[in-house]
């Protein structure tokens, strides 16, 4: 009898201990690298002759959120519209000018503002160094021109 009513109570208390599951969802959120507000601090292009300095006409500030959206402020005012980034294999220049062919991220803006005003970007390389800048370039066909983001 002893030996019933120990091992009943110890299948009791197996059976306790495991229908008393706790559980912890613990979820990572990577922030983008991207979010926050820039602006552009140097613009360049790259022809036979080397690189020389470019006005981008960007004197604003654009602001990338989380879920895709953009913003661009400058003293003219604001334009709202959408970012996007991809990896993607594709052939693309560098930051240094150097053609590539391996796995990289493209980068695209597009805002506008109410009055027909709009700013479309397309670049087929963003490198990041640190959280404090990024480096996008585009090539057109004929030049390479390379955009540094700095954080504002």
């Amino acid at each position: 009898m002893k030996k019933t009513l120990l091992l009943a109570s110890a299948v009791f208390v197996a059976f306790l201990f495991s229908s008393c599951v706790k559980s912890l969802d613990i979820t990572v959120s990577e922030s983008n690298p991207l979010t926050g507000s820039w602006y552009v601090s140097d613009a360049s292009a790259y022809d036979s002759y080397g690189w020389y300095s470019i006005d981008p006409g960007l004197p604003g500030v654009f602001t990338f959120y989380d879920n895709g959206t953009a913003q661009y402020s400058d003293d003219n005012g604001n334009m709202q519209g959408s970012w996007h980034m991809d990896l993607v294999s594709t052939g693309y220049y560098d930051s240094r000018g150097i053609f590539k062919t391996d796995t990289h991220n493209n980068f695209q803006v597009q805002v506008s503002d109410a009055y027909g005003g709009n700013i479309d970007l397309y670049f087929d390389d963003i490198s990041f160094a640190g959280n404090s800048q990024f480096v996008a370039t585009y090539y057109d066909g004929k030049n390479i021109q390379r955009f540094t983001f700095t954080r504002y």
